[in-house]
């Protein structure tokens, strides 16, 4: 028998409500629903217990599930939420990037709160994976050689440019900078080849961004009401100041484009002018 600790509510920073599931025992060290305090006062403060913190790594390993819950619902938004207990050898309880099984190690690694019909019926399947051992170890058989069966995934880590840790590649934000030049070179290598040969290559394709390339929705609590969390609630103060701010960036972006505006630093120019227009609305 594999002996471990019944499901647990992870939570150091998060604000959103979460709904009891079921009868199963939760153990919530947060703002959200605390009903245990961390075994150290240093982990209380993100600023001494980052994300990655050994003590707190060790302290949260114990457990067999973690509720991972993402402060906004986007495709492209995928946090430590999801990936520190798969890092762990835990089984998220996921609710977050509709796209999340495309990324993952096989079908069958984590839980998606939205497939169940209520609360119960999760409830009553994590009781299930609790007590039948066999069943649960499933969800970790991806940790196992050969237990990564998603072929989109092997593939991206096997031909991607950037890399994690790896002082030899880019980070992931550089890298995407790279993507986008390359990207851009090709297109302009398209078009003097096709200049000059105008019958023997075509002009390039057009390449236009779409709202489904990073397109995110404004954030909603993933519990409950926006009008019932307080205004001074952290939550209300950066997610959706922090949407506008990036609107108005991609917006203000787009017209210097337009108007074919070299002067980066101009950029929170037409910022500022697109929050002045907003507040009078």
């Amino acid at each position: 028998m594999v002996e471990m600790q019944l499901l647990s509510r992870i939570n150091l920073q998060l604000k959103t409500s979460t709904p009891a599931v079921g009868n199963n025992k939760i153990d919530s060290y947060g703002q959200c629903l605390q009903n245990k305090d961390l075994p150290s006062d240093r982990l209380v403060d993100t600023l001494t217990a980052t994300t990655e913190d050994t003590e707190f790594m060790e302290f949260i390993s114990k457990y067999k599930f973690h509720l991972a819950m993402e402060n906004a619902i986007c495709d492209d938004y995928m946090t430590e939420k999801l990936w520190r207990p798969m890092h762990l050898g835990a089984v998220p309880i996921y609710r977050g990037s509709p796209v999340v099984q495309d990324w993952m190690p096989n079908p069958h690694s984590i839980i998606l709160i939205d497939s169940f019909k209520s609360p119960k019926a999760l409830a009553d399947f994590i009781n299930y994976l609790d007590q039948n051992d066999e069943e649960y170890m499933k969800y970790l058989e991806y940790k196992q050689p050969g237990g990564i069966t998603n072929t989109l995934l092997l593939e991206s880590l096997e031909t991607r440019d950037w890399g994690v840790n790896d002082v030899n590649k880019p980070n992931y934000l550089n890298g995407f900078e790279c993507f986008v030049c390359e990207k851009e070179n090709e297109r302009l290598r398209a078009e003097e080849a096709h200049r000059q040969q105008p019958d023997k290559f075509l002009p390039p394709a057009p390449r236009m961004a779409a709202y489904n390339h990073m397109g995110c929705p404004l954030p909603v609590p993933g519990y409950g009401n926006f009008d019932e969390i307080p205004e001074d609630d952290s939550w209300k103060q950066m997610w959706q100041q922090d949407y506008w701010q990036s609107l108005d960036q991609a917006e203000a972006l787009s017209t210097m484009i337009h108007r074919n505006e070299t002067d980066p630093n101009k950029l929170w120019d037409y910022v500022h002018q697109l929050m002045t227009k907003r507040s009078k609305h």
